[in-house]
């Protein structure tokens, strides 16, 4: 039940993204940059920007996609966190993140949104507490299984200036 919950919030935060105040103001240029995070703008009018932080990791030597993470906020001090991972990508085994260097935390488990095109998609709301001890931590360890028999791919995620991302992407109400 709590999932279908935790689902049915994320869905409607998806669908709702161009209503939560998500225009960039003025001061904050696409391909800003924010520690490892770059402020991706898309124009949905010819006035209006939409713009989130993105972090894309790549394999080194063949330049596949290991993990993008993009980031937007939301009212009362939270985000929605993505995970876009390469198709074929084994669903049963979750997206998932810990905070780095804190066992204790709980894992964060992330909820498949959609897979289409060449990704399948996951997103978790983090309310103002969770970014408050993302912000501490300093990076989060983001998981998932290629396939059913594979090792987890593990990957860090810097969140180096995430917060201040997040904070300059806020509308002022």
């Amino acid at each position: 039940m709590k999932s279908r919950i935790t689902a049915a919030l994320i869905g409607a935060l998806m669908s709702a993204t161009p209503a939560i105040a998500q225009d960039a103001p003025a001061e904050v240029a696409n391909n800003t940059q924010f520690g490892d995070w770059t402020v991706a703008c898309q124009a949905v009018t010819v006035a209006r920007n939409i713009c989130r932080l993105v972090q894309e990791q790549k394999m080194r030597d063949t330049k596949t996609l290991v993990a993008r993470l993009i980031a937007f906020p939301t009212d009362k001090g939270g985000a929605v966190l993505l995970a876009q991972v390469p198709m074929g990508v084994y669903l049963p085994g979750g997206a998932v993140f810990r905070l780095e260097g804190n066992d204790d935390e709980p894992q964060q488990e992330m909820i498949w949104q959609r897979c289409i095109g060449d990704v399948c998609e996951a997103a978790l709301a983090l309310d103002a507490d969770m970014m408050a001890k993302m912000t501490k931590a300093g990076a989060i360890l983001f998981g998932y299984r290629g396939d059913i028999s594979s090792e987890p791919i593990i990957t860090r995620v810097s969140l180096e200036q995430f917060s201040n991302g997040i904070d300059a992407l806020r509308v002022p109400n």
